[in-house]
C-alpha cells in the first residue's frame, strides 16, 4: 500500500510539474514508465486493469466554470484510488466505490487557460488537453433552441447566418452538445463532445447559444462554454423531474403511469418486444428499409386499411404516436391535359413526408414548417382513375396533414380535385425509446395495448432524465431557456408547470443559479386573431416571480411566416443583457422592456404605470397599439393608447368600466411600445384598480 501510495504521488508530482520547462512528452514517457516498473515489481494483483473512465463532459477542449469546485467524476476498478490534477496547481484524490463509480471536486482558478488536465490511477492515467476555464452555461429548449446557425436549410435561414459563421473564429468559445435521447428512468450519462468554435464549426452550434455566448465572449473577455441540450417540438413537462411534475394539474399519476412504463411484464413491453427493432430515426430517410414499397403502387389493394378524415391532425386519431404512416386515397378527373404541369397542394404536413401519384414519388419535404406544393410532370395524371400515397413521418409531438386553403390537385391555381375528405391509413412504424418498432401482419398497430405513457420525446420527465439530470454536478453559471410553443394551448397549466422545472433543475444543482428565458414570438397557431400564444406568453411572463429568472421579449422580431424566426441574433444578446447586468456587473447594460406595474382609473381614463427598465417609454414606429380592456360581463373592446410624462393613457369612452386591461393579447400582436434602449414591453394583463 504504502509503494503503492508513493507511485500516486510521484504521478502527482509530474502532473503538476507539468507547465515548467521540463519536456510534457518526456514526463508522460517517464510517468507511463514509473508506473510500470511499480506494477511489475511491487504491486499485487489485484491492482491490474484499473482502467481510468472519465464521463463523456470531460475531454478534450472541456470548459470548467471559473472559480469554483468542479466536480468531476467517472468510473474505475472498485476501490481504487484515484487523482484529479490540474495544471493551474490544483488536485485531489478520492477511492472509487464498490461499483467502480468515484467523483471528486477540483478548484478551479480564475478564467484563463488553455491547461491540462491528469486523472491518473495505479495503472491508468488520462490526459486532456486545451482545458479553459471561464463561464459554463446551460441552454436548453426546444427547436428555436436547437435551430443551428446555419438554420433549417434549405427553407428556414437564419438572418445574417454567412457572415456570423465565417467570423465565427472564437477558440475560446466552445460548445458541448447533447445527442438526443429520452428515457423513463433516470441515466448517468449523455452522448456528446466539446467542439471548438470556428468558421467549419459554428454552423451547427445552436444559433441562440451562439449569439449569447458570441456576447458575453467578446464583453467579458473570458473562455465561454455553452451546453447545449435542446429537442425540437417537446413540451416543458418532458423537461422537469417526476417529483416536481407530481405537484402539477394533470400531472398527479405521472409516477405510477412510469412504473406501468417501466414495468418489463406489462401487456404492452411484452407485445412491443415481439416486434422487429430499428435503431435509429435517421432510417427514415431510407424508406426502402422500413416500408413496403407495394403501398405506393396504385394498384395495391388498401381494403384492409382504415379510414380517417384528411386533412386533420394524428392525434385526433392516435395516443402518444410518434413513428411512421401511410395514407392512400384514389380520385377521378374527368378530363386531363398530358401537355399540361399540374400543381399538388397539401399545406401543411408534421414532420415529413414522401409523396407518390399513380406510384410516382412527386415530392420529398423533411420540414414542418414547409407548405407542400408539389408540381407534377406532364402526363401523370390521366383522366378517370388515380391513386395518391403518403409516407408520412412524425418525429415528435402533434403530427398530422393538416392542409391548408386548397388542398388537391390544381391547374392555373384552380382547385380541379378536392382531396379532403375519406382517406385510407396504415401505421407501419412506431418510434419510441429512439428506435423504431416495426408493424407486421401479425402485430398491427390496431392489436398493440394501449399504455397510458409511450417513450417518445413527449414523454413526462423523459428529456430530465435522459438530457438534463446526467449533467449535473457539472459546475455551470446558469441556464438559457427557449421553449413554449408547444405548450400553446395550456397557459394555465404553464404557469406552474414552468416554475416547477426551473425550480427541479435548481434543485437538482443544489444551486440557486440564474435561469433567463425567451418569451415565445408572434405566430397565428389557430387563428392570428385568437389569443392561446398570447396566454401562454403571459405565462412566461408571470415566471419573473421567481427569483433570479429573466426574460428576453420577442414580440418585435418574430415572423407571422415561421415558428422559427430567424433573427436569433438579437434573441442571444437579449439573453446576453439579462446575464451582463445581473451577473457580471454591467449596470449600465439595459436588460428589460417596459414592465407594467399598476393601472389606475382616472377621470375617464386607464392611466399605465411601467417600470421602464431604462430612462422612458417609446412609440413603435406607427403609434401605440394592440391595448384592449375587459368588462365585468366578459366582453372586450380595443381603446386608444397614447403616452403621457412616461405613462401609458388609455381613453375611454363615456359609461365604459373596464376591470381589465390587456396588451399583445394576440396570436399574431406585434411589439408597438418599447423603452430607449429598444427593449419591447411583454404579452400582459392587469386589473384595474
Amino acid at each position: 500500500m504504502y509503494l503503492k501510495k508513493a507511485y500516486l504521488l510521484q504521478a502527482e508530482q509530474l502532473i503538476l510539474e507539468s507547465e515548467t520547462k521540463i519536456n510534457r512528452i518526456q514526463i508522460k514517457l517517464t510517468l507511463r514508465l514509473c508506473g510500470i516498473c511499480l506494477l511489475l515489481i511491487i504491486l499485487p494483483e489485484s491492482t491490474f486493469g484499473q482502467i481510468v473512465e472519465l464521463n463523456p463532459l470531460f475531454s478534450d477542449h472541456l470548459v470548467l466554470q471559473q472559480n469554483t469546485k468542479a466536480a468531476i467524476w467517472g468510473k474505475t476498478e472498485p476501490k481504487a484510488e484515484v487523482i484529479v490534477s490540474g495544471s493551474w496547481g490544483k488536485h485531489a484524490r478520492i477511492l472509487a466505490d464498490m461499483d467502480g463509480n468515484w467523483r471528486t471536486e477540483l478548484q478551479t482558478p480564475k478564467a484563463g487557460g488553455p491547461f491540462d488536465m491528469m486523472i491518473a490511477t495505479a495503472t491508468d492515467t488520462v490526459r486532456l488537453n486545451d482545458v479553459l476555464v471561464g463561464e459554463v452555461w446551460l441552454c436548453s429548449g426546444q427547436s428555436n433552441m436547437e435551430m443551428p446557425l446555419k438554420g433549417f436549410l434549405p427553407n428556414e435561414a437564419i438572418t445574417g447566418s454567412r457572415e456570423a459563421i465565417r467570423s465565427a473564429d472564437f477558440p475560446e468559445m466552445r460548445v458541448f452538445k447533447v445527442s438526443r435521447n429520452v428515457s423513463a428512468q433516470l441515466q448517468s450519462e449523455v452522448d456528446g463532445s466539446w467542439s471548438v468554435c470556428t468558421p467549419e464549426t459554428a454552423g451547427e452550434f445552436s444559433a441562440t447559444a451562439f449569439f449569447f455566448g458570441r456576447k458575453l465572449h467578446e464583453t467579458l473577455n473570458i473562455p465561454i462554454g455553452l451546453i447545449q441540450s435542446s429537442w425540437g417540438g417537446t413540451p416543458a413537462e418532458a423537461w422537469t423531474d417526476v417529483e416536481a411534475l407530481k405537484e402539477v394539474t394533470g400531472f398527479q399519476e405521472v409516477e405510477e403511469k412510469l412504473e406501468e412504463l417501466k414495468n418489463p411484464l406489462s401487456d404492452y413491453n411484452v407485445w412491443m418486444n415481439q416486434l422487429e427493432k430499428i435503431d435509429t430515426e435517421e432510417i427514415f430517410h431510407k424508406y426502402e428499409d422500413l416500408i413496403d414499397p407495394e403501398y405506393a403502387s396504385e394498384h395495391y389493394n388498401d381494403s384492409h386499411w382504415d379510414v380517417m378524415q384528411i386533412p386533420n391532425w394524428l392525434e385526433d386519431e392516435f395516443k402518444n404516436y410518434d413513428g411512421v404512416i401511410w395514407f392512400r386515397k384514389s380520385f377521378e378527373l374527368s378530363e386531363v391535359d398530358e401537355n399540361v404541369r399540374y400543381n399538388l397542394s397539401l399545406g401543411g404536413i408534421d414532420d415529413e413526408d414522401i409523396t407518390f401519384i399513380n406510384g410516382v414519388e412527386v415530392g420529398v419535404t423533411r420540414n414542418w414548417t414547409v407548405q407542400r406544393n408539389y408540381s407534377l410532370p406532364p402526363g401523370l395524371l390521366r383522366k378517370g382513375y388515380n391513386s395518391i400515397a403518403i409516407r408520412l413521418f412524425d418525429g415528435a409531438s402533434n403530427g398530422g396533414i393538416y392542409g391548408g386553403q386548397k388542398f388537391g390537385i390544381q391547374k392555373d391555381d384552380k382547385l380541379i380535385a378536392d382531396l379532403s375528405g375519406d382517406w385510407k391509413y396504415l401505421p407501419t412504424a412506431l418510434l419510441s425509446n429512439n428506435q423504431f418498432s416495426v408493424f407486421t401482419a401479425g402485430h398491427s398497430y390496431k392489436d398493440m395495448p394501449t399504455p397510458s405513457l409511450v417513450v417518445n420525446s413527449n414523454l413526462p420527465t423523459g428529456l430530465y432524465n435522459a438530457m438534463i439530470h446526467p449533467l449535473h454536478p457539472f459546475a455551470i453559471k446558469g441556464v438559457i431557456w427557449y421553449q413554449g410553443e408547444n405548450n400553446v394551448g395550456r397557459a394555465e397549466q404553464y404557469k406552474t408547470l414552468f416554475p416547477a422545472m426551473i425550480h427541479s433543475w435548481r434543485k437538482a444543482w443544489g444551486q440557486i443559479f440564474p435561469f433567463y428565458f425567451v418569451q415565445i414570438a408572434p405566430y397565428p397557431y389557430s387563428g392570428a386573431e385568437n389569443s392561446e400564444a398570447a396566454e401562454l406568453r403571459f405565462a412566461q411572463h408571470q415566471t419573473l416571480t421567481v427569483p433570479k429568472t429573466g426574460q428576453a421579449v420577442t414580440l418585435d422580431i418574430g415572423s407571422k411566416n415561421t415558428i422559427h424566426p430567424p433573427n436569433k441574433e438579437d434573441v442571444g444578446e437579449r439573453l446576453a443583457r439579462w446575464a451582463l447586468a445581473k451577473d457580471y456587473g454591467h449596470d449600465k447594460v439595459a436588460y428589460s422592456g417596459p414592465v407594467c406595474i399598476a393601472a389606475k382609473k382616472s377621470w375617464g381614463r386607464i392611466i399605465l404605470l411601467f417600470d421602464p427598465g431604462a430612462d422612458k417609454l417609446v412609440a413603435g414606429d406607427e403609434g401605440l397599439q394592440g391595448f384592449e380592456v375587459v368588462y365585468p360581463d366578459g366582453s372586450v373592446s380595443s381603446v386608444k393608447a397614447s403616452l403621457r410624462r412616461n405613462k401609458v393613457v388609455l381613453s375611454l369612452q363615456s359609461g365604459q368600466n373596464p376591470i381589465e386591461v390587456r396588451y399583445a393579447w394576440k396570436n399574431s400582436s406585434t411589439a408597438s411600445l418599447f423603452n430607449s434602449a429598444g427593449l419591447p414591453a411583454s404579452t400582459f394583463s392587469i386589473i384595474v384598480n
